[in-house]
Protein backbone atom coordinates (compact mmCIF):
# COMPACT_ATOMS: atom_id res chain seq x y z
CA UNK A 1 0.00 0.00 0.00
CA UNK A 2 1.28 3.46 -0.90
CA UNK A 3 1.95 5.99 1.86
CA UNK A 4 2.32 9.74 2.29
CA UNK A 5 4.79 11.04 4.86
CA UNK A 6 4.61 14.36 6.68
CA UNK A 7 7.66 15.28 8.78
CA UNK A 8 7.06 17.92 11.46
CA UNK A 9 9.93 19.74 13.19
CA UNK A 10 9.19 21.73 16.36
CA UNK A 11 11.43 24.52 17.62
CA UNK A 12 12.91 23.48 21.01
CA UNK A 13 11.46 26.51 22.82
CA UNK A 14 8.05 25.88 21.28
CA UNK A 15 8.36 22.19 22.17
CA UNK A 16 8.77 23.19 25.81
CA UNK A 17 5.93 25.72 25.64
CA UNK A 18 3.43 23.38 23.98
CA UNK A 19 4.19 20.56 26.43
CA UNK A 20 3.98 22.97 29.39
CA UNK A 21 0.53 24.02 28.14
CA UNK A 22 -0.35 20.32 27.97
CA UNK A 23 -1.22 20.70 24.28
CA UNK A 24 -1.36 17.74 21.91
CA UNK A 25 -0.26 17.63 18.25
CA UNK A 26 -3.07 16.75 15.83
CA UNK A 27 -3.42 15.57 12.25
CA UNK A 28 -6.62 15.65 10.19
CA UNK A 29 -7.36 14.87 6.53
CA UNK A 30 -9.82 16.73 4.33
CA UNK A 31 -12.72 14.42 3.48
CA UNK A 32 -15.59 15.57 1.25
CA UNK A 33 -14.15 19.07 1.27
CA UNK A 34 -13.99 19.43 5.06
CA UNK A 35 -11.73 18.78 8.05
CA UNK A 36 -14.07 17.28 10.62
CA UNK A 37 -12.42 14.32 12.39
CA UNK A 38 -9.03 13.97 14.08
CA UNK A 39 -7.07 11.25 12.29
CA UNK A 40 -4.13 11.07 14.67
CA UNK A 41 -3.07 12.77 17.90
CA UNK A 42 0.21 12.85 19.82
CA UNK A 43 0.14 13.79 23.48
CA UNK A 44 2.72 15.93 25.32
CA UNK A 45 3.62 13.05 27.66
CA UNK A 46 4.13 9.66 26.09
CA UNK A 47 3.25 6.17 27.26
CA UNK A 48 4.50 2.72 26.28
CA UNK A 49 1.78 2.37 23.65
CA UNK A 50 1.54 6.01 22.59
CA UNK A 51 4.77 8.02 22.17
CA UNK A 52 4.68 11.79 22.64
CA UNK A 53 5.58 14.37 20.03
CA UNK A 54 9.20 15.54 20.07
CA UNK A 55 11.60 17.72 18.03
CA UNK A 56 11.10 15.58 14.89
CA UNK A 57 7.82 13.81 14.20
CA UNK A 58 6.94 11.63 11.20
CA UNK A 59 3.34 10.94 10.23
CA UNK A 60 3.25 8.00 7.81
CA UNK A 61 -0.23 7.92 6.31
CA UNK A 62 -1.33 4.82 4.42
CA UNK A 63 -3.07 5.81 1.19
CA UNK A 64 -5.97 3.51 0.24
CA UNK A 65 -6.02 1.98 -3.18
CA UNK A 66 -7.93 3.35 -6.13
CA UNK A 67 -9.54 2.01 -9.28
CA UNK A 68 -9.29 3.32 -12.82
CA UNK A 69 -11.75 2.87 -15.66
CA UNK A 70 -12.81 4.61 -18.85
CA UNK A 71 -15.85 5.51 -20.87
CA UNK A 72 -16.28 6.30 -24.55
CA UNK A 73 -18.31 9.15 -26.01
CA UNK A 74 -21.92 8.09 -26.67
CA UNK A 75 -22.90 7.39 -30.25
CA UNK A 76 -26.48 8.05 -31.39
CA UNK A 77 -28.06 6.35 -34.38
CA UNK A 78 -31.70 7.19 -34.79
CA UNK A 79 -33.44 6.61 -31.47
CA UNK A 80 -30.62 4.46 -30.03
CA UNK A 81 -27.71 5.87 -28.03
CA UNK A 82 -24.81 3.54 -27.36
CA UNK A 83 -22.17 4.08 -24.64
CA UNK A 84 -19.33 1.72 -23.75
CA UNK A 85 -17.06 1.55 -20.72
CA UNK A 86 -14.46 -0.82 -19.37
CA UNK A 87 -13.73 -3.17 -16.49
CA UNK A 88 -12.22 -1.27 -13.55
CA UNK A 89 -8.63 -2.02 -12.52
CA UNK A 90 -7.28 -1.74 -8.97
CA UNK A 91 -4.28 0.57 -8.66
CA UNK A 92 -2.40 2.66 -6.09
CA UNK A 93 -0.27 5.79 -6.19
CA UNK A 94 3.04 5.51 -8.08
CA UNK A 95 1.69 2.70 -10.28
CA UNK A 96 1.07 2.31 -14.02
CA UNK A 97 -1.50 0.30 -15.97
CA UNK A 98 -1.83 -0.17 -19.73
CA UNK A 99 -5.21 0.10 -21.47
CA UNK A 100 -4.90 -2.28 -24.41
CA UNK A 101 -6.30 -1.99 -27.92
CA UNK A 102 -8.96 -4.47 -26.82
CA UNK A 103 -10.14 -2.16 -24.03
CA UNK A 104 -8.72 -4.12 -21.10
CA UNK A 105 -6.44 -2.84 -18.34
CA UNK A 106 -3.24 -4.68 -17.48
CA UNK A 107 -2.35 -5.41 -13.85
CA UNK A 108 -0.82 -2.32 -12.23
CA UNK A 109 2.97 -2.22 -11.85
CA UNK A 110 5.24 -0.04 -9.73
CA UNK A 111 6.69 2.16 -12.44
CA UNK A 112 4.77 5.40 -12.17
CA UNK A 113 5.50 8.90 -10.89
CA UNK A 114 5.41 9.62 -7.17
CA UNK A 115 1.95 10.73 -6.06
CA UNK A 116 0.33 9.97 -9.42
CA UNK A 117 -1.48 7.19 -11.28
CA UNK A 118 -0.44 6.55 -14.88
CA UNK A 119 -2.51 5.03 -17.70
CA UNK A 120 -0.72 4.08 -20.91
CA UNK A 121 -3.51 4.22 -23.48
CA UNK A 122 -3.54 2.02 -26.58
CA UNK A 123 -7.30 2.09 -27.14
CA UNK A 124 -8.63 4.07 -30.09
CA UNK A 125 -11.50 6.51 -29.74
CA UNK A 126 -10.00 8.83 -27.09
CA UNK A 127 -11.51 7.15 -24.02
CA UNK A 128 -12.25 9.35 -21.01
CA UNK A 129 -10.32 8.36 -17.88
CA UNK A 130 -12.24 7.70 -14.66
CA UNK A 131 -10.70 7.62 -11.17
CA UNK A 132 -12.64 5.73 -8.50
CA UNK A 133 -12.05 5.04 -4.82
CA UNK A 134 -11.30 1.52 -3.61
CA UNK A 135 -15.03 0.83 -3.26
CA UNK A 136 -15.68 1.73 -6.89
CA UNK A 137 -17.25 5.15 -6.30
CA UNK A 138 -16.23 7.72 -8.93
CA UNK A 139 -13.92 10.49 -7.72
CA UNK A 140 -13.12 12.15 -11.04
CA UNK A 141 -14.20 11.77 -14.66
CA UNK A 142 -12.22 13.56 -17.37
CA UNK A 143 -15.13 14.88 -19.42
CA UNK A 144 -13.18 17.66 -21.10
CA UNK A 145 -10.85 15.54 -23.21
CA UNK A 146 -10.19 11.91 -23.97
CA UNK A 147 -6.88 10.11 -23.68
CA UNK A 148 -4.63 10.18 -26.72
CA UNK A 149 -2.32 7.25 -27.42
CA UNK A 150 0.45 7.21 -24.82
CA UNK A 151 0.69 8.07 -21.14
CA UNK A 152 -1.92 9.98 -19.17
CA UNK A 153 -1.78 10.74 -15.47
CA UNK A 154 -4.40 11.04 -12.76
CA UNK A 155 -3.36 12.90 -9.61
CA UNK A 156 -5.44 12.35 -6.47
CA UNK A 157 -5.11 15.41 -4.22
CA UNK A 158 -4.79 14.77 -0.49
CA UNK A 159 -4.84 17.69 1.95
CA UNK A 160 -4.00 17.52 5.66
CA UNK A 161 -4.05 19.94 8.58
CA UNK A 162 -1.69 19.90 11.59
CA UNK A 163 -2.07 21.96 14.75
CA UNK A 164 -1.60 22.09 18.53
CA UNK A 165 -4.56 22.10 20.86
CA UNK A 166 -6.18 20.90 24.06
CA UNK A 167 -6.59 17.16 24.51
CA UNK A 168 -8.96 15.27 22.20
CA UNK A 169 -9.09 11.62 21.27
CA UNK A 170 -8.31 10.33 17.80
CA UNK A 171 -11.54 9.88 15.85
CA UNK A 172 -13.43 12.67 17.61
CA UNK A 173 -14.94 15.76 16.00
CA UNK A 174 -12.48 18.65 15.73
CA UNK A 175 -13.17 21.43 18.22
CA UNK A 176 -14.24 24.80 16.83
CA UNK A 177 -11.41 26.71 18.55
CA UNK A 178 -8.53 25.37 16.46
CA UNK A 179 -6.11 28.07 15.32
CA UNK A 180 -2.68 28.49 13.78
CA UNK A 181 -3.12 25.49 11.51
CA UNK A 182 -0.57 24.18 8.99
CA UNK A 183 -1.93 22.82 5.72
CA UNK A 184 -0.05 20.19 3.69
CA UNK A 185 -1.23 19.21 0.21
CA UNK A 186 -0.03 16.28 -1.88
CA UNK A 187 -0.88 16.95 -5.52
CA UNK A 188 1.58 14.79 -7.43
CA UNK A 189 5.35 14.65 -7.81
CA UNK A 190 6.12 13.62 -4.23
CA UNK A 191 4.73 11.55 -1.36
CA UNK A 192 6.90 13.17 1.33
CA UNK A 193 6.77 16.71 2.72
CA UNK A 194 8.37 18.56 5.63
CA UNK A 195 7.01 21.45 7.69
CA UNK A 196 8.28 23.19 10.83
CA UNK A 197 6.80 25.04 13.80
CA UNK A 198 9.12 27.98 14.32
CA UNK A 199 10.29 29.86 17.41
CA UNK A 200 7.78 32.67 16.76
CA UNK A 201 4.85 30.25 16.71
CA UNK A 202 4.31 30.20 12.95
CA UNK A 203 4.51 27.35 10.46
CA UNK A 204 6.92 27.14 7.52
CA UNK A 205 7.61 24.68 4.73
CA UNK A 206 10.83 22.70 5.08
CA UNK A 207 12.97 21.87 8.12
CA UNK A 208 14.04 24.33 10.79
CA UNK A 209 17.08 26.54 10.11
CA UNK A 210 18.93 26.87 13.38
CA UNK A 211 21.53 29.52 14.14
CA UNK A 212 25.15 28.37 13.77
CA UNK A 213 28.17 30.07 15.31
CA UNK A 214 30.43 30.11 12.26
CA UNK A 215 33.32 31.55 14.27
CA UNK A 216 33.39 28.31 16.21
CA UNK A 217 33.57 26.41 12.94
CA UNK A 218 36.66 28.45 12.04
CA UNK A 219 38.51 27.48 15.17
CA UNK A 220 37.44 30.30 17.50
CA UNK A 221 35.72 28.89 20.56
CA UNK A 222 34.55 25.28 20.29
CA UNK A 223 36.28 23.26 17.59
CA UNK A 224 33.97 21.60 15.06
CA UNK A 225 33.33 17.89 15.40
CA UNK A 226 34.01 15.59 12.46
CA UNK A 227 30.70 14.01 11.52
CA UNK A 228 30.02 11.29 8.97
CA UNK A 229 26.65 11.31 7.21
CA UNK A 230 25.73 8.19 5.24
CA UNK A 231 22.94 8.15 2.66
CA UNK A 232 21.87 4.82 1.18
CA UNK A 233 19.89 5.01 -2.06
CA UNK A 234 17.78 1.91 -2.71
CA UNK A 235 17.41 1.39 -6.45
CA UNK A 236 14.45 -0.07 -8.26
CA UNK A 237 16.71 -2.13 -10.55
CA UNK A 238 19.97 -3.93 -9.86
CA UNK A 239 23.04 -2.19 -11.26
CA UNK A 240 24.37 -3.55 -14.53
CA UNK A 241 28.07 -3.62 -15.42
CA UNK A 242 27.70 -0.40 -17.42
CA UNK A 243 25.70 1.36 -14.71
CA UNK A 244 28.21 0.38 -12.03
CA UNK A 245 31.12 1.64 -14.14
CA UNK A 246 29.35 4.95 -14.70
CA UNK A 247 28.46 5.40 -11.04
CA UNK A 248 31.97 4.65 -9.84
CA UNK A 249 33.64 7.05 -12.28
CA UNK A 250 31.21 9.86 -13.10
CA UNK A 251 28.55 10.13 -10.40
CA UNK A 252 30.87 12.13 -8.13
CA UNK A 253 30.95 14.86 -10.78
CA UNK A 254 27.19 15.35 -10.46
CA UNK A 255 27.47 16.58 -6.87
CA UNK A 256 27.90 20.24 -5.97
CA UNK A 257 31.50 21.13 -5.11
CA UNK A 258 30.42 22.19 -1.61
CA UNK A 259 28.71 18.91 -0.77
CA UNK A 260 30.34 15.83 -2.26
CA UNK A 261 30.59 12.36 -0.74
CA UNK A 262 34.07 11.04 0.02
CA UNK A 263 32.99 7.44 -0.47
CA UNK A 264 30.59 5.85 -2.96
CA UNK A 265 29.96 2.13 -2.53
CA UNK A 266 27.98 -0.17 -4.79
CA UNK A 267 28.33 -3.34 -6.80
CA UNK A 268 27.28 -5.11 -9.98
CA UNK A 269 23.87 -6.63 -9.29
CA UNK A 270 23.42 -4.51 -6.16
CA UNK A 271 20.21 -2.67 -5.37
CA UNK A 272 21.84 -0.07 -3.15
CA UNK A 273 24.31 2.78 -3.44
CA UNK A 274 25.99 4.00 -0.26
CA UNK A 275 27.39 7.53 -0.17
CA UNK A 276 29.42 8.76 2.80
CA UNK A 277 29.88 12.47 3.50
CA UNK A 278 32.70 13.14 5.95
CA UNK A 279 34.19 16.31 7.40
CA UNK A 280 33.80 19.03 10.06
CA UNK A 281 31.61 21.14 7.73
CA UNK A 282 28.84 18.58 8.23
CA UNK A 283 28.23 19.97 11.71
CA UNK A 284 27.16 23.34 10.33
CA UNK A 285 25.14 21.78 7.52
CA UNK A 286 23.24 19.51 9.91
CA UNK A 287 22.56 22.37 12.31
CA UNK A 288 21.26 24.67 9.57
CA UNK A 289 19.39 22.25 7.31
CA UNK A 290 19.19 18.83 8.96
CA UNK A 291 20.01 15.49 7.24
CA UNK A 292 17.55 16.34 4.45
CA UNK A 293 20.31 18.48 2.86
CA UNK A 294 22.36 15.34 2.20
CA UNK A 295 19.31 13.46 0.92
CA UNK A 296 18.69 16.32 -1.50
CA UNK A 297 22.30 16.28 -2.72
CA UNK A 298 22.06 12.57 -3.53
CA UNK A 299 18.67 13.00 -5.21
CA UNK A 300 19.93 15.82 -7.46
CA UNK A 301 23.08 13.90 -8.40
CA UNK A 302 21.13 10.78 -9.38
CA UNK A 303 18.70 12.85 -11.45
CA UNK A 304 21.61 14.55 -13.22
CA UNK A 305 23.19 11.17 -13.93
CA UNK A 306 19.88 9.89 -15.28
CA UNK A 307 19.62 12.81 -17.70
CA UNK A 308 23.18 12.33 -18.96
CA UNK A 309 22.87 8.57 -19.37
CA UNK A 310 19.25 7.49 -19.97
CA UNK A 311 20.35 3.85 -20.17
CA UNK A 312 21.08 3.83 -16.45
CA UNK A 313 18.40 1.69 -14.84
CA UNK A 314 18.11 3.82 -11.72
CA UNK A 315 14.87 5.57 -12.59
CA UNK A 316 13.47 5.08 -9.10
CA UNK A 317 15.24 5.33 -5.77
CA UNK A 318 14.50 6.05 -2.15
CA UNK A 319 16.88 7.36 0.46
CA UNK A 320 15.45 9.55 3.24
CA UNK A 321 14.66 6.75 5.68
CA UNK A 322 18.22 5.38 5.58
CA UNK A 323 20.25 8.50 6.35
CA UNK A 324 22.52 7.99 9.39
CA UNK A 325 24.69 10.47 11.29
CA UNK A 326 27.83 9.31 13.15
CA UNK A 327 29.77 11.58 15.47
Amino acid sequence: MAAETITVFIDPDQLTAQKTNNYSLYLAKKVNGQFTVIWQSKNPIGTVDSPSYEYRNDFNIAVPGYQVNYTLDPITAGSVTFTASGLAQNITLNQTTTLSQLGLFSPAVNSGTAGEITIVNQLAGNPHAILLDNAGKPIFVNKLSGMDAGSSTLTPIDTYQIWFGSYQNTGTIIADNTSNVATVTFDGGTTSKTISFRHDGTWQDGSLAQGVDLSAMAGVGIEPVSITVTVIATLKYAMTVGAFAYVMTKLIGKFDNNLRPKIIKGGIGAFQLEMGFDGPQNQAILAAFGPEKFDQAVDLALKAAQQENPDLRIETWTKSDTTTVTY
